[in-house]
């Protein structure tokens, strides 16, 4: 998942976080607290909330990504501290106060056990009481019969040429799971120059499916939201972590 050229078109595609979307998790975090973004991929939330002067530290399992955020953080004056591992295998030197996972990240963990693994393992790099901020979303159109094969189509424009992604979309309703194949061709002067292949699975979880899954695997007080981001409706999800004594 997420090679170079699937990480550039990522890049210009979705670029930086939008202000409303930084402003959103602002509210939750403080500027002296330790913060973690699994999935940060090439720091499209990272990087802001650390212009902002926030302590935020960036796992992914993607060597791309995270060059690519290494390097669009330095051309800002930042450094960022970035771990290159599995998140469901992680064991960082530090506990956190907050762990965030905007824009659906979280989905594209498959099959579900791994992404029950990994709040297992988000609650062992949280402090007590610690808050976890998921950000989920529902595919409604993969929910249509006439979309359960589904073909896309986008261009992102390159500094020298263009970058052309085909998609074939699967879903599957009743186990809550699309599969993509992805197709990505770098075009320069009207001559493709790299092509590079991705499969993809994205989960959905409904609102009180959510709320269960977090209270079964050591999550409380848990809050919901309804926000709209980027044009697009978000199911976020802020929960604290049990302490010791509450497990």
């Amino acid at each position: 998942m997420y090679g170079k050229l699937c990480s550039e078109f990522y890049d210009v595609d979705k670029r930086f976080a939008e202000l409303d979307e930084v402003n959103f998790y602002k509210q939750f975090i403080d500027k002296n607290d330790l913060i973690l973004e699994p999935m940060c991929g090439s720091g499209r939330l990272l990087i802001p909330l650390m212009q902002e002067g926030y302590q935020v530290h960036g796992v992914d399992n993607s060597t791309a990504m995270l060059a690519n955020c290494r390097e669009r953080a330095n051309n800002l004056g930042l450094n960022p501290i970035l771990f290159e591992m599995d998140i469901a295998s992680m064991n960082l030197p530090h506990s956190y106060q907050s762990i965030l996972i905007p824009l659906g990240s979280f989905q594209l963990l498959y099959p579900r056990e791994t992404a029950f693994n990994v709040l297992q393992n988000f609650k062992k790099h949280l402090r007590p009481n610690g808050k976890l901020i998921l950000d989920l979303f529902i595919p409604w159109e993969s929910l249509y019969k006439d979309n359960e094969n589904e073909f896309s189509e986008k261009d992102v424009i390159i500094e020298d040429g263009r970058i052309n992604l085909k998609s074939h979309g699967k879903s599957n309703k009743y186990e809550q799971y699309c599969i993509s194949d992805s197709i990505y061709t770098k075009v320069i002067n009207n001559r493709e120059v790299v092509v590079e292949n991705e499969k993809m699975y994205l989960c959905w979880y409904y609102r009180y499916e959510t709320e269960l899954i977090l209270e079964k695997y050591g999550f409380k007080n848990i809050i919901y939201k309804d926000e709209f981001f980027r044009n697009e409706n978000h199911m976020i999800f802020i929960a604290e972590s049990l302490g010791c004594d509450e497990n």
